[in-house]
């Protein structure tokens, strides 16, 4: 009876190690199919002409084509610099200030960040624009809000909010205690700033300036809606794909943004441990309120102005994208309308059905495979599991151009014809932002003993359900964050499945650019603000929801103790 009781665990044991093998090689081999051969079909793709090997795309961009490189670079330097200044100040007034007044001015920062990128371009138009409701509305003018100082403005403001919110979780993990220290010295506050907080968030400043020049030399859609004749590598990789169908330049474009994308990621993954190395072992305690350090003089002014100003913008640009919602303009004058809340129930209502189900599969699906990801990396160490990472984290320091393309090479002829089909969308939308899941499942997983594991395992579990019955209980909040992230991506993403679109298979953010495009501007907004709401929406309740059941855990513990 013993022997067939040792039998049968050993077969168990055989099979559960079996099974961890297959899903290793199963991760491993959809990482490589849908990250890394894309980009090497890019690759490819730009040094092959008609007859074979040929540089003669790279010749064409670098003699007629360099204004457009010029043009690139110029305005993500002017929008990375703006936003990076503009961030700091915004930074540090959410940081120090008053609770519940923090608690609003984060509201404002994350509802930036479920919105889809033509919203700002959008919301310029109607508030700048010949007929906008400040430039004509109230100052009487008729300004033309096309060029490259539009775009300027527009990324400078989109990238403001990801880079305070950077920040602020840099300056939360400021001892506190040093800027007692400082003012207990004699030190005014600006000189705090100036010597004690910006030397310390100095490698987060440099990250903020690399992501902001990255995205905006990626970034189509700004320039595409308000850039005029204003042309830049990512507007032509668009017209050269959409208005020539010409791969092989469009690829090679790709290729010029994949480098600097390279390089800045290694520099990122190396200001990050700086980072780390700076704020170890920080408890972020000081005797006095945290409210307390508040900027005063010619300082303070500049601090707070900057940051008001910045605020004042973002509401008037969502409170125009929701007031244009529900009105049109008549003979000068704004009558509430229901016309555009109709035209999108009658007509593009599939499409919000069609992006809700496609966000929800990234979202559960590029979850789970995330997590598994991080196990397989960060606990079980596997042999090559940096340069797993690596793969998986490329797709977002890459232009969403260049991994949309990527596919297009890949996926268009068999045996993976994937093309025309929803599974090529939803599949880049997964492996795009797969590194936001792995990065949260890794760092909470550096936070689990791994004592818990050899103790699983010495009561007899094998190395699944280690994964499932020990670590996943613990890893709930890394699975939130990986699920929202992932749903809102999928809901505002534009530049990486642009080209896979199909009229049968068109998602939200899309009729929302053609509405914009074809000066449907009312019709714009009501789209942006249904997938606002349906964004912040899913957001609430998963995080809701999670605090809720963490809190009535709590309770339970705490009921059990008294008892």
């Amino acid at each position: 009876m013993e022997n067939k009781k040792s039998w049968a665990s050993q077969s168990g044991a055989r099979f559960y190690d079996i099974l961890d093998k297959i899903i290793l090689v199963i991760l491993v081999g959809i990482v490589f199919l849908f990250i890394l051969y894309p980009l090497l079909c890019i690759i490819k793709q730009s040094v092959l002409g008609e007859e074979g090997f040929s540089l003669a795309a790279y010749e064409s961009i670098f003699g007629k084509n360099m204004s457009l490189l010029k043009n690139s670079v110029f305005v993500a330097i002017l929008s990375a610099l703006l936003s990076t200044v503009l961030s700091i100040a915004v930074a540090f007034s959410v940081r120090f200030t008053y609770r519940k007044l923090k608690g609003i001015l984060m509201g404002i920062l994350l509802i930036s960040m479920v919105s889809p990128p033509f919203i700002a371009s959008l919301a310029y138009i109607q508030l700048f624009g010949r007929n906008g409701l400040i430039s004509k509305g109230l100052l009487g003018l008729s300004l033309n809000p096309y060029g490259w100082v539009g775009v300027v403005i527009m990324q400078s403001l989109f990238f403001t909010s990801l880079n305070a919110l950077i920040l602020i979780g840099m300056l939360e993990r400021i001892d506190l205690s040093l800027l007692q220290a400082s003012a207990d010295l004699g030190a005014t506050r600006g000189k705090t700033l100036c010597k004690v907080v910006l030397p310390l968030i100095r490698p987060s400043l440099l990250i903020c300036f690399l992501l902001s020049f990255i995205h905006s030399m990626a970034d189509f859609g700004t320039p595409i809606v308000i850039g005029g004749r204003f042309e830049t590598v990512a507007t032509e990789i668009y017209m050269q794909i959409i208005g020539y169908s010409n791969l092989q330049k469009s690829s090679a474009l790709n290729v010029l943004l994949l480098i600097p994308a390279v390089v800045g990621f290694a520099l990122y993954r190396y200001l990050m441990r700086k980072n780390d190395k700076i704020f170890a072992g920080n408890n972020n305690k000081a005797s006095g309120a945290e409210e307390d350090f508040k900027l005063k003089g010619i300082s303070g002014i500049v601090v707070y102005a900057t940051s008001a100003l910045f605020f004042v913008t973002m509401i008037l640009e969502y409170g125009s994208i929701f007031l244009n919602s529900f009105s049109k303009n008549m003979r000068g004058t704004l009558k509430f309308t229901t016309d555009y809340l109709n035209a999108l129930l009658e007509r593009n209502m599939d499409t919000f059905i069609r992006s809700i189900v496609y966000a929800l599969i990234v979202a559960l699906v590029g979850t789970f495979i995330g997590m598994f990801l991080s196990y397989y990396i960060e606990r079980r160490r596997i042999r090559f599991g940096n340069f797993l990472d690596f793969i998986v984290t490329m797709p977002y320091m890459l232009p969403g151009s260049c991994f949309g393309i990527g596919y297009i090479l890949a996926f268009n002829h068999e045996p993976l014809k994937l093309t025309g089909t929803a599974l090529i969308v939803i599949a880049n939308m997964i492996f795009k932002q797969m590194s936001i899941t792995t990065k949260a499942v890794t760092a909470s997983l550096a936070q689990i003993n791994l004592n818990m594991d050899d103790a699983a395992r010495d009561l007899g579990a094998n190395k699944l359900r280690v994964f499932w019955d020990v670590l996943f209980p613990n890893l709930k909040p890394a699975f939130v964050t990986g699920f929202v992230n992932n749903f809102t991506s999928a809901m505002i993403t534009a530049g990486s499945v642009i080209f896979l679109i199909t009229p049968g298979h068109k998602i939200a953010v899309f009729t929302l650019l053609d509405s914009i495009n074809t000066g449907k501007y009312g019709e714009a907004s009501m789209i942006a603000t249904f997938i606002i709401l349906i964004t912040v929406l899913i957001n609430v309740v998963f995080y809701v929801g999670f605090s809720g059941e963490r809190g009535r855990k709590k309770r339970v513990s705490g009921i059990e103790k008294s008892k």
